[in-house]
């Protein structure tokens, strides 16, 4: 799907979906390209490895701007969401607030305790008028509560059913703390595990417990990549499907066409074939490579030594003009220029096209 925040004439809401714009070279016959398939952000440096259950969504809603980290690339991937926090994300993946700026939605007012001008105060309002957020008997909204994941259900049910989407009625008494959940709740939390958005943690609903910057991550991805089916809209997991950076660039939920369940799809990996068709990006990959090289640079020329030539063996290729040079350790990103592996770059690999340099990955493993 393209992203969009367009409404449609009923006012049903559309959730954001990235796709990222196709602008990488295509791969060749004469072709050594390389694209890295990252195993943890490429954003944020505390969303590591060990976040490898949600690296890839929370990813993938920052290059849409549904969510933001807090500054000098972190996340907090496992700090609490306020109830303020939580409608600004929902907000943002489904454009209530465009709704209510545009008049395609009547304003039924704000609650006694959102100040205007709040950072928060457009979603809220947007998220009161849709019947989303209905508040307290005395009209307060309670913002800098931490949001329960009970209620993130409820909001996230709310918002599905303002959109084009339907969904199934489903049981949630296959947890064993499903009495714990509300009785407010239990509808919705029973759709969203028929859908495939929830599945638990630990074996466990945990529904008065504060829902995570993660946990909230994953469960906005599932919901903006639901499919419409004739028993009710529910998100597949795809094993296919994965984020791809080509360079100093990310592309989102990018399907593997010729996807082999045996096959380790992670790293550094070659691509032959990397297209775009109907809003969808479809890569061909080949095989692992490592990031194993040394080189140095000089004079826009990078000589590597040469594993197929012996010991002591070199080769030399130019820097392409527009050579980009991306540190894959920590957090994935460019750096000013190509360098000489040493101190800080310890290892590197080059993607090769038309016997220039275009892209290398650096490592300071």
């Amino acid at each position: 799907m393209t992203r969009t925040r367009k409404l449609v004439a009923t006012v049903l809401l559309v959730a954001v979906v990235a796709v990222s714009v196709l602008s990488a070279a295509l791969a060749t016959d004469n072709t050594e390209t390389y694209a890295y398939l990252p195993d943890h952000s490429v954003y944020f440096y505390d969303v590591t490895e060990s976040y490898a259950w949600a690296h890839r969504e929370i990813d993938s809603l920052a290059s849409a701007g549904v969510i933001q980290g807090r500054g000098d690339y972190l996340f907090y991937p496992g700090d609490a969401v306020t109830r303020a926090d939580f409608i600004v994300m929902l907000d943002r993946a489904y454009g209530m607030s465009d709704a209510l700026e545009s008049g395609a939605v009547a304003s039924d007012g704000t609650f006694a305790d959102v100040p205007q001008g709040a950072y928060y105060s457009e979603a809220v309002a947007a998220a009161k008028a849709f019947g989303i957020a209905t508040g307290t008997s005395d009209n307060r909204f309670l913002p800098q509560q931490t949001m329960t994941r009970q209620d993130a259900m409820v909001f996230l049910k709310r918002t599905i059913d303002c959109t084009q989407l339907s969904l199934q009625p489903g049981s949630i008494s296959g947890f064993p703390d499903a009495a714990q959940v509300s009785s407010y709740a239990r509808e919705a939390v029973g759709s969203l595990i028929q859908a495939g958005i929830i599945n638990g943690s630990n074996g466990k609903l945990n529904p008065l417990t504060g829902i995570t910057r993660a946990e909230t991550s994953v469960m906005l991805y599932r919901a903006t990549h639901m499919t419409a089916q004739a028993g009710g809209a529910v998100y597949q997991n795809r094993e296919d499907v994965v984020n791809v950076c080509i360079g100093a660039r990310q592309y989102c939920d990018v399907v593997i066409e010729n996807f082999d369940p045996t096959v380790h799809y992670g790293e550094l990996m070659r691509y032959t074939s990397l297209r775009q068709e109907n809003g969808v990006t479809y890569i061909t990959l080949a095989y692992n490579q490592e990031i194993d090289r040394t080189a140095t640079y000089q004079n826009g020329v990078f000589t590597f030594n040469d594993p197929d030539g012996g010991e002591g063996a070199t080769v030399s290729y130019p820097a392409s003009s527009g050579c980009v040079a991306v540190d894959v350790t920590g957090r994935y990103h460019q750096i000013d220029a190509p360098q000489s592996t040493g101190s800080t770059y310890r290892y590197c690999y080059p993607s090769i096209e038309n016997g220039e340099v275009t892209v290398v990955y650096y490592t300071g493993v």
